[in-house]
């Protein structure tokens, strides 16, 4: 007796009010993520808890935290009860975020999390620790495999099921059909009234050349989308040296990784088919390394191909010109850097103007006034006159949302800079997806996130290098977990393609077939996803289209086409040759 009250007396002496507590915690957060598993959507709802036996769930909290108690005395389990709580929390959002996508949703589990790995960081001198270079490249190398099967995938599946529509895909797959015919970017179905355009007409991008030699042998048009994965994916290695260049850790090289392939927007950006701001991720960070190493040949090489990318570019580079200068003390490269934007912008600007189509300005209309008179320079204007207006354009509710998706992945770290030169980095992100209001701009699934998401990484890496190490891993930390949180509603929205694959895998073949039966050298106008697989010739237009073409190909997939409207074609001179319902019709034009 006297030793079994022995026993007792030395378990309960290690009941601490603190290990009580957080016991109780791991204990209830197990049971909500097993009820989370089991019931999924049922939780945004107040009837939720009438589906749960109460008394049971009860039990198992309680016989959860008695078998913690128990085992409590071993060291491992001191292990479990520090880092818990930021597992099981990160669990739960997780399965449940994709059921309420609410931002404040999100926002409420990034509370709980941050008070979870503030306890767990208060309760450890380190999380982990790698002490190989070798460990370090294989988790770079692993991550960017699992992006490029999964990212590659949805690109490849988006073809194959006719999902990628003309503006933007069937332009880029006509424009490398005649990059590659004739070596200019030439297209008909983007400005398809005006008629055979080059594409440096609207946007100024000779960047696109540089996938010209690989498409030269695999002339595909999933073969753009696939190299738009690895333009990004090559983005880890500018990640990798910075951090080597700032000297951190090999676990947090590692940490950066990770961080980066699971980043929201750089996944989700990928998503919406080719697009030449792909190239901005990794050039931009590959002219901050070069900068930092104040490399003149690798500064001076990397401002060239950034300002390639698009006339827009040139913000990019004069701002971190500018921080060059004042932030990094590279005042001589700074310099030439920011010149060279300036002249760029204004030259290729002017350019476009008198020889193209001018530059998308109406994407400001907000800050113009008279749209048919007005341009940049009411836009300037507003910007130096006007701040109250800009900043309650550019902090809208909607904008708010893509703040936080944009910063919560890298823990906020981009905003603790020492410097105060590092608010200049942040002008790109203000002018390039903030003040405007045209939609697509402050969503992170299109192509406008990839030049803010290289700035907000450089500045992630660079600050995380200057903060001390409990800051370190609790930012860390945060980042790495809030990234997985998102990932269900941010880059697996996508993982519906394979599902539609599996039912809709033999309509998308008879396609196939049915496109191999148009002639190569016919001249064709139709629905918008039927363009990027009929791309390959001369003339392709989007229906509806004014002029005349040998065919019209429709998609019944996901339109009804009244009747007015399909004997209008036929009265236009079009005579119905194939045809299969929910699927397809195709005219032919009569001799």
């Amino acid at each position: 007796m006297k030793e079994l009250k022995g026993q007792i007396k030395e378990f309960f002496k290690e009941f601490t009010l603190e290990k009580v507590v957080v016991r109780l915690v791991i204990s209830w957060l197990f049971v909500n993520v097993l009820m989370a598993v089991k019931f999924g959507s049922g939780f945004v709802s107040a009837k939720y808890a009438a589906g749960i036996n109460f008394p049971m769930f009860i039990c198992f909290v309680v016989l959860i935290f008695v078998s913690l108690s128990i085992l409590g005395k071993f060291k491992v389990f001191t292990w479990i009860e520090t880092y818990s709580p930021m597992l099981l929390i990160t669990i739960y959002g997780y399965i449940t975020v994709k059921y309420s996508s609410n931002i404040n949703y999100v926002i409420g589990i990034a509370v709980f999390l941050a008070v979870s790995i503030y306890y767990a960081v208060s309760k450890s001198t380190k999380f982990f620790d790698i002490k190989r270079k070798t460990t370090v490249i294989i988790i770079y190398a692993v991550s960017a495999l699992l992006f490029i099967l999964y990212v590659g995938s949805i690109a490849v599946l988006r073809y194959t099921l006719y999902r990628n529509p003309n503006y933007d895909f069937g332009i880029w797959t006509q424009m490398f059909y005649y990059m590659k015919k004739c070596f200019k970017p030439l297209t008909t179905c983007e400005r398809q009234n005006i008629g055979l355009i080059s594409h440096f007409k609207v946007h100024f991008s000779p960047i696109y050349y540089v996938y010209l030699p690989i498409y030269f042998v695999f002339p595909y048009p999933v073969t753009l989308n696939l190299l738009q994965v690895f333009t990004i994916i090559s983005g880890l290695v500018p990640v990798m040296l910075l951090c080597r260049k700032k000297n951190l850790s090999k676990a947090a090289t590692a940490l950066f990784g990770i961080m980066f392939v699971i980043f929201p927007a750089i996944a989700c950006g990928t998503f919406y088919d080719l697009h030449e701001n792909c190239f901005l991720l990794p050039l931009i960070l590959w002219l901050f390394y070069f900068l930092e190493k104040d490399n003149w040949k690798g500064t001076i090489i990397f401002t060239i191909l950034t300002l390639m990318v698009k006339e827009d570019a040139a913000v990019y580079c004069a701002c971190i010109g500018i921080y060059a200068i004042l932030g990094l003390k590279r005042t001589n490269k700074g310099i030439i850097v920011t010149a060279m934007s300036i002249a760029y912008f204004i030259v290729v600007t002017t350019l476009m103007k008198q020889f193209g189509l001018g530059i998308m300005d109406s994407r400001f209309n907000n800050y113009i006034v008279d749209t048919a008179k007005g341009g940049l320079i009411d836009v300037i204007k507003n910007f130096i006159s006007n701040p109250a207006y800009v900043i309650e354009q550019s902090f809208s509710k909607d904008k708010m949302e893509f703040i936080l998706l944009m910063f919560l992945p890298v823990g906020f770290l981009s905003f603790m800079s020492k410097k105060a030169a590092a608010i200049v980095l942040f002008i790109p992100v203000l002018l390039e997806n903030l003040a405007s209001n045209y939609q697509y701009q402050h969503s992170i699934f299109f192509q406008y996130v990839f030049g803010s998401a290289a700035i907000i990484f450089y500045l992630a890496i660079v600050n995380y290098s200057e903060l001390s190490e409990k800051t370190r891993r609790f930012l860390g930390s945060f980042a790495i977990c809030m990234g997985i949180v998102l990932a269900p509603m941010c880059a697996l929205t996508k993982t519906y393609y394979f599902d539609v694959y599996k039912y809709d895998r033999e309509r998308c073949n008879e396609l196939d077939e049915v496109m191999a039966t148009i002639p190569q050298e016919a001249s064709v106008t139709a629905s918008t996803f039927f363009v990027p697989h009929l791309a390959n010739r001369d003339y392709i237009y989007e229906y509806p289209y004014n002029g005349d073409s040998d065919y019209i190909i429709l998609d019944m997939r996901f339109s009804e086409y009244k009747e007015d409207e399909l004997d209008k074609i036929e009265k236009n001179g079009y005579k119905e040759v194939s045809k299969k319902d929910k699927l397809y019709i195709i005219y032919k034009k009569s001799n």
